[in-house]
This record gives structure tokens, C-alpha cells and sequence, in this order.
């Protein structure tokens, strides 16, 4: 079996290990007590792998690096740097990130650990590979993410992974879904035969102590009997816990070392892993500690402890100034990585010092832009605590609250910024203002006392602070007023943001004109969207606020994988809060483009995302968001649930856009099942007739709801009113979808023959394939008026794929409702006939070339057209013979075929 340690009692547990060289299993984690033989069974088995031609790499973690993202995974992925040059490009960009080739932002969770996979399968190709992290419930969670990430999606490659982990220790990490191998103590024949073996000569009395004491733990087995021997007959020995009576044993072998010795053993313990600048001064002073079985140096001179009990012994029985001084040390060492440093300094310092607290807060930055918001708000906390300015502890704290919130760590902001009302008395300043704003507005959605203290800090103060605290005090009294939808409050905004408009960043004042009175600013604002995309150095809030204003102007669909990268990496930076946003607005872009499952499950995410993190603003607007996709599928009391729910919440705190929200989901479930009374009046509760508010988004995207009931309720004139209101107010210029809801609204609208020329544009227009609910609302609509007119041929072709597109959805009152119209037509079976009829000659020739399984490549070859104008054919094809894929197709065209000639 290769050669291996003699492994006593532990044949099953190593025969199951043995499955990984087998290709059993490729990932496997080994859990049991401290001491039970974790280590010793996986330093078995990577002896056997290498003998065997793998490549092992193998990393033992250590509490001392918990609070360095990636800190586990740069090692494993340093030595198979290599490997990663022929990735993707983004892949390739993760890994070179993480081991410092390239700065760059954190990556995600999904770009990292998809990397990390490819990186190993390549490296696969020449040996395989075996990663083995021993005490990964200390594995900085940064790390553990990616490398579980990896062991879920191993397959046939020969690559294995392999995590030992301490039972009963808390850790943020989950392993669940990969096989486990639980790692009981030995059976009591076992336990005798490990300690004869360890020690043959022990005596009798002493022996059968030791086997009562150590119950089956390998490690006690092996290291009681010499402590045991120093104190016969201790009294206490079953007052301590097995572990910490080990740690004891460790304990008293480092007394019988050099103070020199023990400090060396300090700086191992304390810095997780010994850099190369003190590794050589390390080694040469460990020689009573290799002899005392504390440590082992490898083949490369590499120092390591025997156990991860001898490094806490080292720190527990170390003096405070002793770990002070270590600090200090290692912080001297670690001038190349900012992160460590800080982690040292903030340790070591104990009084005020401005040049220790200066590079603690760039540790805190650094670690940001590993995902490590929660390391970074603590590292800023302590650098408050040691500055010796005023004003620079009173900001520190302040962006150490502005992090927490947007972390999601609502408990811990709040207590700092009760530390700054202490330390102050004023929680006027400008940071303070930006930290306290952001979190009563999203823990008790406080829009008008925010805008208040928000407004008044930038009259007050605006042109005596920096570029950036200007920028930060402008994006959140924006985000108020958009919560706020009040134009008295907008107009406030709009004031003071003029007088410092100058120094306002582009994105602001892109977000200021399409996120406030957008249509005032209709005209460009697609455009400016779209090149805002392209400029470089998004930060998550900037993605946050471009994915916002793509959403306004209906463009969110054309970035939403950008998008959605940002919110995997958020996610795994813990950053809470701009994803939350994301999420929401992914949600509103699901629900108009049609995709209500994805919604449903987006929402379900939020709110699982949210569940008791305080955020009460996130969680009504994932209700009120929601609301409009319960109410379009006809589950109106769902949705009148969440409405209710919602106006409870929002109402009182005047946080007027969720009241449009659920107004406007009202007036859709009102329409879904025909209640058209109580739809005119929750569509009066969002408009009046021919007019759309400023800064009200919500009352012109409802357009064709507003002039469907009411139409259905008799007040024609109001109908018209309100279409012709769309068109003066400029409305077609916000979106292509605008203009399509707008067309449809003066087709439904037109009592003329001019009304069927206006539909037929409608369900024509390039942007009615991307809002399949839209477009399905408006053939039925014009379905009605064409039965109205007697043409029931063509309403029968408008109305079929209506009711098709209803039933994809979900929509069980809207299907009945356009099945019912298509009833009314005398629908037969001659409907393939009329439908080939809508074809010019070269649809059908693509059609059929499509239905004998050509793909748009081959059609184009033969026809002389781009893949990409076949695609497009296609798409007006499909619902014109009333299908949804090329697989239909052969039989949509096999019928037999009658009617009239075909349009040209």
C-alpha cells in the first residue's frame, strides 16, 4: 500500500480514504475530537498519493489566519500559478487577483472557484492532483467558499480534495454535500496497542491510568504518559476537559525551554505561517523544541508545530507584553502585505499612535477589496480607537459604521455610532451623517429625517469637504428622495445638488436626471445609460446605481450578467447591502420581461438573504416588488397580502415608492380577474387622467393598465385622455418599451380604422419579443377589436398565440380570458392555413429550411443571410404559425394548407 505510518486501529477509516486514489470519491471531509488522529490520517494517505504519482499540496490552517480572505487559497493556488494562463480571461484575472499579480477587485464566489477547478483539472493532465487542508474549520471564509465551491463539482478528472475539521468548533463554513468520514476514538484493544506500542515499558498502574484518561484519543494515548509520570496521582486530572488538559501537557514542556526559544514559537503562532524574512532565524532557534515534540522542520527548513494544541499552548501561556512585543515583530515583517500588518499592529499598539493607526486602516482597505468587509470594519474600528486626531478617529469610526451597514452588520453599526455620539456629542459631521443615514433609512426606513440631516450637512457643510465624503452625502440623499417619491423633498434635492454640481461625478448626476424627473431627460437618457456602463473602475455601488438607472430606461436585461457577477462577488464580501438592491431590481426586471419563475426565486432569495438582519426596508420592497408578479398571474389575495403588509410599513414613514408599488400591483390584480371598479380606483390612486408624475416612475410604466380600466369602466374619455397624455409627456422617448406600451394604449384607445394599423405596429415593435406579458395583453386587445370589426381570421391568428403566451406564463386568469375571445372567433382547425398566410415567401422558405433541422448558419449559406438576420426572421416567424420553438415547426407546416395568397 506505499509506504505509510504505522496507522493503528484506523484500517476501515483508511480503507475509505483509499477510494480517493481509487477515484471512489474526489472529495471527502475528515471530522472527529482534537487529537483523535485527523492529521495523522491524512499525512497517511498523501504519503500513499505521492507514492502512487499524485502531487500533493497540502496546507494546515491556523486561527491566527481566519481574518485573511484568500489567505488558504493563495497558497494552494501558488504553486499551480502556472496552470492558469490557459483560462478565460476572467478566470484567469480571479486567480491573478488572489495571488497578487494583478489589483483588482475581490472576485466572485462562482469566477474564483470555477478558476480554481479548471486551474486544478489542467494541472490534472500532467499528475494528478491532491489538495489537503487539515483544521479547515479555521480556514478563512473567503477560501472556504471557493475550495467547497470545488469539491461539489468534481468529477472524473483526477483531482481530489481532502479537509480534516475539529468537532464542536464554530465556524461560518459549510460542508455539507460532500462526503464525510467521521473519526471515532479507538476501540479499547486499539487504544492498548497504540500506547504499547508508544510506550512498551510503561508500568502497569500507570498504563491502565493513562487508558481511563485518554479514552481512545491517539493523541493523549501518546503524550499523557510523560505528564502523567512528573505528577503521580494528581487529584484533578478529571477536572479538565481532554483538550485543554493536552494544551497542559504543551504547556509544561515549554517551560522547560530558553525564553529566546518560546518567543521564536510566539512568532510561528502568532502569524499563522512564517515568512521567509524570519523562517532561517526561526529554525536555527528550535532545537529544544523539535526535541521536546513540539515542533517538526520539513526537508525545506520549514518550521511547523507537531499539533494545533501546541500552537494555543504557546499563545495561552505567553504574558500579554511578551504577544505585544511578537506583534510588534512580525508587524516589522510583514511591510509587504498590509493586511497582516495591520492584523499585527492593531495587536501590538496599546496607546494612541496616528502611523499605527494610518496603517491599520490601509489594512482595512486592503482587506475590502478581498471580500473581507467584516475584518475591514473591525481593522477601522481598532484604528479609531488608536488615533491620536480627533477628527481622524471621529471619520475612522464613521466609515467603520458606513462598512458594518452596508455589511449587514446593523447590531454593530448602531453601536459605533453610539460610540461617536459619546465621543462627539454631535453626529452632525459629514461621515457621521452618511453612516447614521444609511442605517436608519434601511433598518427602520427613516426617508424624511434622513433627507433632513442628509440636506442640511451638504447646505452646511458642502463646500468645505473632500470630493468623496460630497459624493457619498449626494448618492444618499438621491437614494431618499427615490424611496420618498415626494416632489416637495425631490426639489430640495435638486437645489443643493445644483450648487455643487460642479462637483458631482458624472454617475450622480446621471442618477439625479433619470432616477428623479426622467422625463425632463427622456431624450438622452438610454444613450447616457449605456456609455456609463463602459467607463472603467465600477465600484459595487456604482454597479449598484447603473443597474438602477438601467432599469428606469429598460435596459436593465442588456447587462444583466454584469449584474449578476456583481452580485455573486458581493455576496461572498458580505457587502449586504448593494445586494440586496441588485436582487430587488434583477426581481423588477424579471417580472417585466416574463420570466416570473426566475422572480419567484429571486425573491425567495432576498428574503432568505435578509431573514434577520433588521433590513426592513429590503425586506417591504421585496414584498412590494413581488406583489406585482402575484397579482399578474391572478393570486390577488397573495398579493393583497403583501400589499397590505407593505402600506402598514410604508405609509406612516412616508416612503412613498413602495405605496406606488403596491398600488400599481392592485390595479394589475384588479384587471387579472376582471374586478374593473376596483381597478379604476387603485388606477386613480396612482394617476390622474393625462397627467404622470415627476418624479412618480411607476405612473406612466403603467400606462396601458391605467387605459384598460378605464375603458372597461366607461370612461372613454379619460382613456383617451391619458393615451394622448403619454405622447405629449414625451413617454416613447424613455424605452423602446415605453414606446411600445404607448402605441398600445393609443390602438386601444382609437375608435377608427386607424386602430388596426396601430396594434399591428405594436405587436411588431423590436422591443415586444423581450415583454412577452406586454405583448400577449396587447394581441388580446387587438384579438377583441378584430372579432369587433368581423374579422375573426385574423383574430383567431393575433388571439392564439396570446393564449399560449398566458398559459407559459402562468397566468391562469389572462389565458382564460384570451381563450374565451378565441372561442368567440368560431376557432378551427383551418388556423394553420390562415397563419401560413401572414408569411412572406422567404419566411416560409426559412421556416421550412428551419422545420427539415437546418441550423441559421446552414440557412443563411443557402439564402445569403447573416445567422443573425435568420434569427431575427425567425423570431416574427414563431408567432405568426403560433409556436414558441423550431421543434414545432415541421409539424405547424406538415398540415394541410388553404387560404389566400400571401402577403408580400
Amino acid at each position: 500500500m506505499g509506504p505509510a505510518s504505522r496507522l493503528i486501529g484506523r484500517s476501515a477509516e483508511l480503507d475509505q480514504l483509499m477510494g480517493v486514489l481509487r477515484g471512489d470519491v474526489r472529495a471527502l471531509v475528515v471530522e472527529g475530537d482534537a487529537g483523535v488522529g485527523k492529521t495523522a490520517l491524512l499525512d497517511d494517505i498523501s504519503r500513499r498519493a505521492r507514492s502512487d504519482g499524485w502531487s500533493v499540496v497540502r496546507y494546515q490552517c491556523a486561527e491566527a489566519e481566519q481574518d485573511f480572505p484568500h489567505a488558504v487559497l493563495e497558497r494552494i493556488l501558488r504553486p499551480l500559478g502556472v496552470h492558469a494562463h490557459g483560462l478565460p480571461s476572467h478566470q484567469r484575472d480571479a486567480v491573478e487577483i488572489i495571488l497578487g499579480h494583478r489589483i483588482g477587485d475581490a472576485p466572485s464566489v462562482i469566477a474564483l472557484g470555477t478558476a480554481t477547478l479548471n486551474v486544478l483539472v489542467q494541472a490534472s493532465a500532467e499528475m494528478p492532483r491532491m489538495v489537503v487542508v487539515d483544521d479547515a474549520q479555521w480556514m478563512d471564509s473567503a477560501s472556504g467558499e471557493v475550495l467547497m465551491f470545488v469539491a461539489r463539482r468534481l468529477s472524473d478528472a483526477p483531482v481530489a480534495l481532502l479537509q480534516g475539521v475539529r468537532s464542536g468548533e464554530t465556524t461560518d463554513l459549510d460542508f455539507g454535500g460532500v462526503e464525510h468520514l467521521e473519526l471515532p476514538a479507538l476501540d479499547p484493544a486499539s487504544s492498548a496497542e497504540l500506547l504499547d506500542f508508544r510506550h512498551p515499558d510503561l508500568a502497569r498502574e500507570l498504563r491502565a491510568e493513562v487508558l481511563r484518561w485518554a479514552v481512545g484519543n491517539p493523541l493523549a494515548l501518546t503524550e499523557l504518559p510523560a505528564s502523567f509520570a512528573s505528577s503521580p496521582g494528581a487529584a484533578s486530572r478529571g477536572e479538565l476537559p481532554l483538550p485543554r488538559r493536552l494544551e497542559q501537557v504543551y504547556v509544561q514542556r515549554l517551560a522547560t525551554l530558553s525564553e529566546d526559544e518560546r518567543f521564536a514559537l510566539l512568532l510561528l503562532a502568532l502569524d499563522g505561517v512564517a515568512s521567509d524574512e524570519i523562517e532561517f532565524d526561526l529554525v536555527h532557534r528550535l532545537d529544544g523544541a523539535r526535541v521536546a515534540g513540539l515542533v517538526d522542520v520539513g526537508a525545506v527548513g520549514r518550521a511547523a508545530f507537531r499539533h494545533p494544541l501546541v500552537r494555543s499552548a504557546v499563545v495561552s501561556s505567553a504574558p500579554a507584553e511578551q504577544r505585544r512585543a511578537a506583534h510588534l515583530r512580525l508587524a516589522d515583517v510583514r511591510t509587504g502585505d498590509p493586511l497582516r500588518r495591520a492584523h499585527h499592529l492593531a495587536s501590538a499598539t496599546t496607546s494612541p499612535d496616528e502611523a499605527a493607526a494610518g496603517d491599520i486602516q490601509k489594512g482595512a482597505e486592503h482587506a475590502i477589496r478581498r471580500g473581507g468587509a467584516a475584518v475591514a470594519v473591525r481593522l477601522l474600528t481598532r484604528a479609531a480607537a488608536l488615533s491620536e486626531d480627533p477628527d481622524n478617529r471621529e471619520r475612522r469610526l464613521a466609515e467603520a459604521a458606513y462598512l458594518a451597514t452596508f455589511a449587514g452588520l446593523l447590531d454593530e453599526a448602531d453601536t459605533l455610532l453610539g460610540r461617536l455620539d459619546r465621543l462627539t456629542g454631535d453626529l452632525g459631521s459629514p461621515p457621521t451623517v452618511i453612516a447614521d443615514g444609511y442605517l436608519q433609512l434601511i433598518r427602520d426606513g427613516a426617508v424624511v429625517p434622513t433627507h433632513r440631516s442628509v440636506l442640511g450637512a451638504i447646505r452646511r457643510h458642502g463646500r468645505d469637504i473632500d470630493d468623496e465624503t460630497l459624493s457619498r452625502l449626494a448618492d444618499l440623499l438621491l437614494a431618499v428622495s427615490m424611496y420618498s417619491a415626494d416632489p416637495l423633498l425631490w426639489e430640495q434635492t435638486e437645489e443643493a445638488l445644483d450648487e455643487q454640481v460642479d462637483r458631482l461625478r458624472p454617475l450622480t448626476l446621471l442618477v439625479r436626471d433619470v432616477g428623479g424627473d426622467l422625463l425632463r431627460h427622456a431624450e438622452d437618457a438610454r444613450d447616457r445609460v449605456a456609455e456609463a456602463f463602459t467607463w472603467p473602475e465600477h465600484s459595487p455601488m456604482d454597479v449598484t446605481l447603473l443597474a438602477l438607472c438601467a432599469y428606469f430606461v429598460d435596459s436593465l436585461g442588456e447587462h444583466r450578467s454584469f449584474v449578476e457577477r456583481m452580485i455573486e462577488r458581493e455576496v461572498e464580501a458580505g457587502s449586504r447591502t448593494d445586494v440586496m438592491t441588485l436582487l430587488q431590481l434583477t426581481l423588477l426586471d424579471d417580472t417585466v420581461r416574463g420570466r416570473w419563475d426566475e422572480a419567484a426565486h429571486t425573491f425567495a432569495r432576498g428574503m432568505d438573504l435578509n431573514t434577520g438582519l433588521g433590513r426592513e426596508l429590503d425586506t417591504n420592497l421585496f414584498r412590494a416588488f413581488y406583489a406585482r408578479v402575484l397579482a399578474q398571474r391572478g393570486d390577488v389575495a397573495g398579493a393583497s397580502r403583501l400589499g397590505a403588509a407593505v402600506d402598514l410599513w410604508a405609509r406612516p414613514r412616508g416612503v412613498g415608492v413602495l405605496l406606488h408599488h403596491v398600488e400599481c400591483a392592485a390595479l394589475a390584480g384588479a384587471l387579472a380577474i376582471g374586478a374593473y371598479d376596483d381597478a379604476w380606483t387603485h388606477a386613480l390612486g396612482v394617476i390622474s387622467p393625462g397627467s404622470f408624475g415627476r418624479y412618480a416612475h411607476e405612473s406612466y410604466r403603467c400606462v396601458v393598465d391605467v387605459v384598460e380600466a378605464a375603458l372597461a369602466t366607461g370612461h372613454v374619455d379619460e382613456a383617451r385622455r391619458h393615451a394622448q397624455g403619454a405622447l405629449d409627456h414625451g413617454l416613447p422617448a424613455v424605452s423602446p418599451r415605453m414606446e411600445l406600451l404607448c402605441t398600445a394604449a393609443l390602438a386601444m384607445t382609437d375608435l377608427t380604422a386607424d386602430a388596426d394599423r396601430l396594434f399591428t405596429v405594436a405587436t411588431g415593435h423590436r422591443a415586444a419579443p423581450s415583454f412577452p406579458f406586454d405583448l400577449a395583453r396587447i394581441r388580446l386587445a387587438h384579438g377583441r377589436w378584430l372579432r369587433r370589426q368581423g374579422d375573426l381570421r385574423r383574430a383567431r391568428v393575433v388571439l392564439s398565440p396570446a393564449v399560449e403566451a398566458f398559459e407559459g406564463l402562468g397566468s391562469a386568469p389572462w389565458a382564460e380570458r384570451a381563450s374565451r375571445e378565441l372561442s368567440l372567433t368560431g376557432a378551427s382547425g383551418d388556423e394553420t392555413a390562415d397563419r401560413r398566410a401572414l408569411l412572406t415567401q422567404q419566411e416560409l422558405h426559412i421556416a421550412e429550411l428551419a422545420a427539415s433541422g437546418l441550423t441559421n448558419k446552414q440557412i443563411g449559406a443557402q439564402l445569403y443571410l447573416s445567422p443573425r438576420t435568420v434569427s431575427t426572421h425567425l423570431y416574427r416567424i414563431f408567432p405568426k404559425l403560433g409556436v414558441t420553438s423550431r421543434a414545432s415547426l415541421r409539424d405547424a407546416l406538415a398540415r394541410e394548407v388553404t387560404g389566400g395568397p400571401r402577403p408580400s
